[in-house]
């Protein structure tokens, strides 16, 4: 494994992380924690601090015992994702150490975009999934990259239910939230 990167930034998106497993019809939801987008900076080894934007993937209990909310200035260390883990849509994952820093101390406007508290795990695994039009929503710029609704589903579709990593994965942007949502555009199939 490679050496963890130091980061230190300000959480602007909070999203659940969720996993689809399809086989023979089926079609299971898992949600194995979060993802954060925070702005700020990532330091590997020696060298200096590069400010970026970046995603740190953490899980359920992690949130649960710190209660992260947008806003937060969070520092730590994790590891990079390597190229073969195709579950994890982060850049930076297994964090080591985790520090809240600061709460946000300046109230974040509702709608649009959505900034409403992210779903338990559980709301995750039943809500329904309708998939976005087009990527780019989630981007920097997008018009869902702050929602806690809008998620990047990693969809793994089986030909052997015990072995995940023989599946034939796939990262689908997806929409967890109402159809009232003024960004959300439905994808026409």
């Amino acid at each position: 494994m490679s050496a963890p990167i130091r980061f230190w930034g300000r959480v602007v998106s909070l999203r659940p992380r969720l996993v689809l497993t399809k086989f023979e019809g089926s079609t299971e939801a898992s949600c194995p924690g979060y993802i954060l987008t925070l702005e700020g900076t990532l330091t590997e080894g020696s060298a200096p601090p590069v400010g970026s934007t970046f995603t740190v993937a953490i899980g359920p209990a992690t949130m649960q015992n710190r209660e992260l909310a947008l806003g937060d200035l969070l520092r730590g260390d994790a590891h990079p994702v390597p190229d073969g883990l195709p579950d994890v849509p982060a850049q930076l994952y297994k964090v080591g150490v985790l520090r809240l820093i600061a709460r946000t101390e300046t109230e974040i406007p509702l709608d649009p975009p959505r900034t409403d508290s992210p779903l338990s795990p559980d709301d995750v695994e039943r809500a329904p999934r309708r998939a976005l039009a087009i990527k780019c929503l989630l981007s920097e710029r997008g018009g869902c990259r702050d929602c806690s609704h809008a998620v990047l589903a990693c969809v793994v579709r089986l030909t052997d239910p015990r072995n995940y990593r023989t599946g034939r994965w796939s990262q689908v942007p997806a929409c967890l939230g109402p159809e009232s949502c003024p960004h959300f555009i439905p994808r026409e199939d």
